[in-house]
């Protein structure tokens, strides 16, 4: 007999094996009991959380022959066919494939028709968004008023993409993402019954990549077993999943926080002569800072999901890391793997991400108070004491038009510190020009919507600040949005026309 993979061996065959979904498998077994099945039912979630096995343990449930308490009993005939997939009067479609209104036609034609082994007839339709316009308009009428002897069940990761005429006519169960604790406990059972040893660092890992999914689960520890052999640790759980290990994210987060650059540097070029992928290498990055974040504002055990061996490290390194600077982080790191998308140099991608944060250092960002202006003018001994604070300052020189545009980087980091949603909107600028102490700031034409809040007379006097804090002259920032076609198009916006027509006054936008 051929090898069957894990997941299919393991596969539940009743409600009560459907680890997570207990709000589900509930309300089903009541309607089993109470006779109040509906015709049509829409399940949904992510992959891997139960969808497509409790439909077939409804399916056998409503064709068994000897129910108990809701349950199918998997010993009648009714029930051994269902399991070996040789019932009649149990299809099991896979809209991807058989998506057009033929298809679904057809199987219009064969529902009128009665069961030929079985009470019921049931047709469980997997990834049913799939299906095209027209074919959903097929199944309409069938799913409204369907024979007495029919049951559907719709499975689907992507609820939104189906019509609501369709979702009307179905009950729908949303079906969660399984939580870490469930998913290594069943491991942990499936490995006892194989007969395989491992460690509960390694078990711990897989859960946690499995990221709610019990399929994708069971996959990895397939994969694992199949390399490692009957005896699994750590290491070779991480060569498959590709992951770097809490201890080197450690490790690479203490070269961050000690703004060590030679030390980042060196640990990402061994992580990826390992073969370590580089948005693997961000993800795991993102991952351990979450836990830290955890760890300091709610230490509790059932969120923070660390080994123990890991532990201690973590717990002195956020004794010093403010809560700032870890969401800091989590959120650079989340631009970056963005970012991913457009280059083809991924590593050099994190490396600036991560000197990005090590420019800005550990310490909380101060935004600094409007300086209110006072109708009284200021003491003697006031300006002299100000006059000396500032010839304390370094007097930073006139930076060139060229070198301003080089650390435009720098700018955007200063915004972000001081308003994070003008860094956001700010982002889809490019600095066209700096001349004469005038900085051109260019949208592209989509980007309308940003251009007009960056227009906004406060915004563009606090980039103007910033670059003049970097210039050591006062700078004038204008934004200009491209056509189309590329070229400038001379738009004002409403605060700009309002200052047109009445001049510099003060003015309100509600």
């Amino acid at each position: 007999m051929s090898y069957r993979a894990l997941y299919r061996v393991f596969r539940p065959q009743t409600f009560a094996e459907v680890r997570g979904q207990d709000h589900i498998s509930t309300t089903l077994k009541n309607a089993i009991l109470t006779d109040r099945l509906a015709h049509a039912y829409l399940f949904c979630g992510p992959r891997g959380t139960g969808k497509t096995s409790s439909a077939k343990i409804l399916a056998k449930a409503v064709n068994c022959l000897n129910l108990q308490n809701g349950e199918p009993c998997n010993q009648c005939e009714s029930c051994k066919a269902i399991n070996a997939e040789s019932f009649m009067d149990v299809m099991e479609i896979d809209a991807a494939s058989n998506r057009g209104i033929d298809e679904i036609r057809e199987l219009r034609d064969k529902v009128r028709f009665a069961p030929s082994q079985g009470k019921r007839k049931v047709y469980i339709i997997d990834e049913v968004h799939m299906l095209t316009n027209e074919a959903f308009n097929a199944l309409l009428k069938t799913l409204e008023e369907p024979p007495a002897h029919v049951l559907f069940i719709l499975a689907t990761t992507d609820p939104q993409k189906i019509p609501l005429t369709v979702l009307s006519r179905c009950q729908r169960f949303d079906f969660r993402k399984i939580n870490t604790v469930e998913i290594r406990n069943h491991l942990a059972d499936i490995v006892k019954e194989e007969g395989v040893a491992i460690s509960d660092e390694a078990l711990n890992a897989i859960a946690r990549k499995a990221a709610g999914g019990m399929r994708d689960a069971i996959s990895v520890l397939d994969q694992c077993i199949a390399f490692a052999g009957e005896h699994i640790e750590l290491s070779p759980v991480e060569l498959v999943l590709g992951t770097v290990s809490e201890e080197s994210t450690a490790l690479l987060l203490d070269a961050v926080v000690a703004q060590d650059y030679s030390k980042m540097f060196s640990l990402l070029h061994d992580f990826v002569q390992q073969g370590k992928d580089i948005k693997q290498i961000m993800r795991d990055c993102v991952q351990y800072c979450r836990q830290l974040l955890l760890l300091k504002v709610a230490p509790r055990e059932q969120l923070v999901e660390l080994p123990q061996n890991c532990m201690e490290h973590a717990q002195e390194q956020v004794k010093n890391l403010p809560v700032e600077f870890l969401g800091r982080m989590i959120n650079r790191l989340a631009e970056a793997e963005k970012d991913l998308r457009y280059s083809n140099q991924p590593q050099i991608i994190l490396e600036a991400a991560l000197v990005d944060i090590m420019l800005q250092g550990t310490e909380p960002v101060v935004s600094q108070p409007a300086v209110q202006q006072s109708a009284a003018k200021p003491s003697g001994a006031q300006r002299k004491t100000s006059q000396e604070a500032q010839a304390a300052q370094p007097v930073r020189k006139l930076i060139a038009s060229e070198e301003l545009l080089q650390q435009w980087t720098e700018v955007m980091a200063q915004i972000r510190g001081k308003s994070v949603k003008l860094h956001a909107f700010l982002a889809e600028a490019k600095p066209a020009a700096f001349q004469n102490g005038e900085l051109i700031l260019r949208f592209p034409h989509q980007y309308k919507f940003h251009y007009n809040t960056v227009s906004q007379e406060d915004n563009l006097r606090l980039i103007g600040q910033v670059v003049g804090q970097l210039t050591g002259a006062p700078a004038k920032v204008i934004a200009e949005l491209e056509n189309e076609a590329g070229h400038i198009k001379q738009e004002l916006t409403l605060e700009q026309e309002v200052r047109k027509m009445f001049g510099d006054v003060p003015i309100e936008i509600l």
